[in-house]
Formats: C-alpha cells, structure tokens, sequence
C-alpha cells in the first residue's frame, strides 16, 4: 500500500514578520493571496547555506510552497523563490523604517472574521495582499519615490480596506462639497466626524491645508509613478502623519503607532535643529 503524499499549497505572499525557533529553524508571519494570514516554520532557515533563508526576510514579495494542513497553527515551508526585494536597490533608513512600519501596520490591524469586506476575513486579507505588493512595488520602483508620500497612502488604502477611508470630497457633516476660497484655514479633520469638516460644521478637531486636503485627494484616487516622486515638505509631511494617525487610532482596532518609526525621530530631530 504506498504511502500518501502529504498536501501541499503554492502560492504568492509578502513576509511580515520572522523570529527565531530552536537552534536553527523560522518562524514567520506570511500575507497569502489566497489563504490570508500563514504563519509558517522553516526548518534550518538560519543556517548559511539554507535555501529556505531568502524566503523569511521581511518585506520580501514571494512565491512559497508550503506543506498545507489547514487544522494546523503552523505550516511547515518547503521551498519557494524570491520575486521581489524591496531593499536589493539599496538600503536607507527611511526606506527601512517605513517598509518595517507597513508589515507591523498589516499584521496587527487585521480585519475581523465576519467584517465588512465581502467574504469576511479571507477577503479582506487578499485585498490587503494587494495593497501590499502596490506599496512595495512602488517602494522598491526607484530612488525618486517619496517614502513617506507611499506610507502614508499605504495607510490610506489600510482604513479603506476595512471600510474607514475618510471622507475628503465632501463635508463629513453637512456633505457639503470642500473648497478652499479663503487663506486655506476653514476646513477640518475631524476622526469623529469621519474625515474633513467644512467652515461652517467644524471648529473642533485640527485644521487642514489645502496641500494636506491635495494630499489626502490623491490618496483616495491612486499614487502612482508621477506624482509619488514629488517632494514633501517637513511641515506637511507632519501634518498628514498626525492627521492619518489620529484617524487610524479613532477607528482602528488594534492599532498603535508602529514602532519602526521610532528609527526616524533623530533624523527629524537633525531637520528642525538645522531648519
């Protein structure tokens, strides 16, 4: 009687995040296409040689074969290859930290079973899939792209996948449709409220820019190769930080500045003392 060989699943998936097991092996947090959130030991990954240690880098985008027991916590990586690496280019600190951020982003602001993405959870994971392989993709596109312009939009199409993308066209009060006719100081963002606040409905909440209001416009409708190199500066750059950071911890389960970001405070630090 032969033996039955055990299932297995290929499929794409980005590396969130990888610790240590044992002496040797890796245990790491994959983001599937199809199956959602994996997590996964490799055998013997940490030693020199292994062909499974190019598989459990986090960031990387990958094509993984796995040994496929869905009643099992943790499926064991058989093989697999590297499709991309978003630090092969080079590797800076922004790049890193912001890169770092998204995946702590993704693995911790999960979408319940049973929310408001069709199909539930499954769903939900897969159109996150694609809002990962974008951001790195568009990270890993060139030295022009702005990091923190692609992060912040990365957080944007977060709050959208979950259904919380803030309202930026029209009042979130009142629906009345946003323009600027004044000096750029009578429009809010209001977490509470759902997004940006006209003159006449707001007063409560932080101010908005127009350029934040431009921003956060483009967000909504796709960065892409164009407009994801123009430069931010330091006070807008501050400004849509805090805004989307407030928003996220409003309304987002789970949610906590990422501490990736923590690798920048010196650098910021650097611009306003020399500013």
């Amino acid at each position: 009687m032969g033996v039955l060989a055990k299932p297995t699943l290929s499929c794409d998936a980005v590396v969130l995040r990888a610790f240590p097991s044992g002496e040797t092996s890796v245990i790491a947090s994959l983001l599937t296409r199809t199956e959602g959130f994996v997590k996964v030991v490799a055998k013997a990954a940490r030693r020199p040689r292994s062909r499974l240690r190019p598989l459990v880098e986090p960031g990387r985008l990958v094509s993984v074969e796995l040994s496929w027991d869905p009643a099992r916590e943790l499926q064991y990586l058989r093989g697999g290859s590297v499709r991309l690496d978003p630090l092969l280019t080079g590797v800076d600190l922004e790049r890193s930290a912001f890169l770092l951020a998204a995946l702590e982003l993704t693995d911790r602001c999960r979408l319940n079973p049973g929310g408001e993405a069709a199909g539930g959870e499954v769903a939900g994971a897969e159109a996150m899939f694609g809002v990962c392989d974008a951001f790195i993709r568009m990270l890993s596109s060139g030295a022009d792209a702005e990091p923190a312009r692609l992060f912040f939009a990365f957080e944007w199409l977060l709050l959208k996948n979950h259904g919380l993308d803030p309202e930026v066209v029209a009042c979130a009060v009142c629906g009345r449709v946003l323009d600027y006719s004044g000096d750029g100081t009578n429009l809010w963002f209001q977490p509470a409220e759902g997004g940006a606040v006209c003159h006449l409905c707001g007063g409560a909440g932080r101010p908005l820019s127009r350029e934040a209001l431009a921003e956060f416009r483009l967000f909504e409708t796709g960065v892409d190769a164009g407009s994801a190199g123009r430069p931010l500066s330091r006070i807008l750059r501050r400004e849509l930080g805090a805004h989307l950071h407030h928003f996220l911890g409003f309304h987002l389960p789970g949610y906590r500045l990422p501490v990736a970001l923590d690798l920048l405070r010196p650098v910021r630090r650097a611009e306003e003392s020399s500013s």
